[in-house]
């Protein structure tokens, strides 16, 4: 080594680095370690016995290893790829000291992961230029490591909080579906039985319409808390905005979870309070077992569904073969439905009404029928909230306006309907929220020539709901062409009086339940005299649905009901029979 004179006062770069210095000859390390030393390095290990170097590269690596080939066992060449298969990517760089300046030696050495090279004698600056060059290069690339490595550790935080975001459901935090399935399955795959409870909750769109939604998803997180603190043993999520689905562990015979949930549904006729609202909510249970349901678990989770009970009905209610017919056979029903007009396959229903002072036919209320070659005649209770909930409606409607008003201008060009005689036909809510509703039923009118006072509308305080501005529009258009408005099955739905006043309503029709009921208690009867002498007060009409008895209709003639319809008048006819009727009316006449 040949010894320059002594670089600069300047401090020097990575002076705290360790650095192991390797040659067999002490002497060797001696001057090594004194140059290093004298250039500012102060982490110095020295060793002659190349044995030691991988027992204290394992204690603690250096930063840079000077390392003699030329050594007896082992030997430098045996020493780097011993440290380059232990330590691999974190090995430290190694510069050879060698004598030898052939080009065998050098790519053998580099082969083995030699980083640079020293050649004995080497000059001094040109060795601390090569060992200041190697220590900055691997500084970098630990930096680097150390940045990737952090790197890493964050992506891989990230993506554990993806992982449990996708598995969470973002308003109550509770398990989502994918969770829900993905629990169940591996609870089935384990061959354990299983309860599945589907909840629905009741109101909850109409509470976000009333109160905003934050109060609703408030409400959604309380009874998720409360589905936790009760079902402690069992897993539950929340399946959709106001739905939960919870599964449990059971014994083939076992109704614990069953037993839980009627404790949960008793719990939930409490109110709730969130801020300065008093909020109620109900809820639905349908119930499936793996096992004797099924074994997949988006299966038992759609039986459960389906075993949901009607909203008049029990809170809890176990899956059965019957309601997988009974989706089958709605799913029939529905795909039929899409070519019933096409395939004229619909017909009206003509049921009377009464003028019960007179007992002169009054006119009558158009009902829809359909029968379809496959599945028979298919009941209006069956295909009307299927169309409703798939739009057909709209198609079923127009079909039903037309025909309606087809026949009756027929009728009224024959002189068969006269003075007050009205032909009503139904509205649904879907055809309501159209803006050209209106115009539609005027342009047939004025299509088949039929005077507009022939023609009442009916529509039910449930479809005026959806829409009550667009509703108002649609119907103050027709009023004011001569058009009567009645509203169906009053009574049953939402704020009566409210949209009295501001809608040109002239006829409200009883809806039969409480004409059912008003025989068994003066309480039901004293009711129906309220709505009549209500309806008076604004001016309108009423019509009394489902009489069966003469006494029901001498009893509502005597609280002033005008007309009235019925099995005891008249069942649903079809046309030819009803045009017999008005070219031969019955003595539908009785005494109070």
């Amino acid at each position: 080594m040949t010894r320059n004179e002594p670089i600069g006062e300047t401090q020097t770069p990575h002076a705290d680095a360790t650095i192991m210095v390797v040659d067999d000859n002490p002497a060797n390390v001696e001057l090594l370690c004194e140059m290093l030393e004298d250039a500012g390095y102060s982490n110095l290990i020295g060793l002659s016995d190349p044995k030691q170097v991988e027992p204290r590269c394992e204690r603690a690596l250096p930063q840079l290893i000077l390392l003699d080939i030329r050594m007896p066992e082992p030997d430098g060449h045996t020493l780097l790829q011993r440290l380059g298969e232990r330590w691999a990517d974190q090995c430290p760089p190694v510069i050879v000291l060698t004598a030898q300046t052939d080009e065998e030696t050098r790519d053998r050495a580099l082969g083995a992961g030699a980083r640079d090279f020293l050649t004995k004698p080497f000059d001094q600056r040109e060795a601390l230029q090569r060992i200041h060059n190697s220590l900055s290069s691997h500084s970098q690339y630990l930096e680097r490591v150390s940045e990737a490595r952090t790197l890493e550790q964050m992506v891989a935080e990230r993506t554990r909080e993806l992982e449990r975001l996708a598995l969470q459901e973002p308003i109550t935090g509770m398990p989502n579906r994918r969770a829900i399935l993905t629990g169940m399955a591996e609870h089935l795959e384990q061959g354990d039985t299983l309860a599945v409870a589907f909840i629905a909750l009741s109101d909850l769109e109409e509470i976000a319409h009333l109160h905003g939604y934050p109060a609703m998803e408030q409400l959604l997180r309380l009874v998720g808390r409360l589905l936790n603190r009760k079902l402690e043993d069992a897993e539950v999520g929340c399946w959709g905005n106001a739905e939960f689905v919870c599964f449990r562990r059971e014994h083939e015979t076992g109704r614990q979870l069953e037993q839980d949930l009627v404790a949960v549904a008793e719990e939930l006729t409490r109110t709730f309070q969130i801020g300065d609202l008093r909020l109620n909510t109900g809820l639905r249970i349908g119930m499936s077992r793996s096992g004797r349901d099924g074994h997949d678990a988006e299966q038992l989770v759609r039986y459960a569904a389906l075993a949901l009970p009607r909203r008049d009905g029990a809170a809890i209610r176990q899956f059965d073969a019957s309601l997988e017919q009974s989706l089958r056979r709605r799913g029939e029903v529905e795909h039929e439905l899409r070519n019933a007009v096409s395939n004229h396959e619909l017909s009206l229903m003509f049921q009377p009404k009464v003028n019960l002072a007179t007992g002169a036919l009054a006119g009558a209320e158009t009902l829809l029928r359909w029968y379809n070659p496959r599945l028979g005649q298919v009941s209006p209770g069956d295909f009307i909230p299927l169309a409703e909930g798939s739009g057909e409606i709209l198609t079923l409607g127009r079909w039903v306006l037309e025909e309606t008003i087809l026949q009756t201008a027929q009728w009224y060009r024959a002189g068969l309907t006269e003075g007050d005689c009205r032909m009503a036909v139904n509205v649904a809510a879907r055809q309501l929220t159209r803006p050209d509703l209106a115009e539609e039923i005027l342009a047939l009118l004025t299509k088949y020539g039929l005077p507009s006072h022939c023609l009442e509308v009916e529509v039910t305080e449930s479809g005026l709901m959806e829409d009550v501005e667009q509703a108002r529009r649609q119907l103050k258009q027709l009023a004011d062409a001569g058009v009567s408005v009645a509203i169906d099955d009053f009574g049953t739905g939402y704020s009566s009086l409210a949209y009295l006043k501001d809608l040109p309503v002239s006829t409200l029709k009883i809806d039969r339940t409480f004409i059912n009921a008003m025989g068994e208690h003066q309480q039901d009867q004293n009711l129906v005299r309220t709505v009549i002498a209500m309806a008076h007060n604004f001016g309108c009409a009423v019509v009394a649905e489902g009489i069966e008895a003469p006494d029901q209709a001498r009893t509502l003639l005597g609280l002033g009901c005008e007309l009235a319809q019925g099995f005891w008048f008249a069942r649903p006819m079809e046309a030819a029979q009803f045009e017999q009727i008005c070219r031969q009316p019955p003595d539908w006449h009785f005494g109070a």
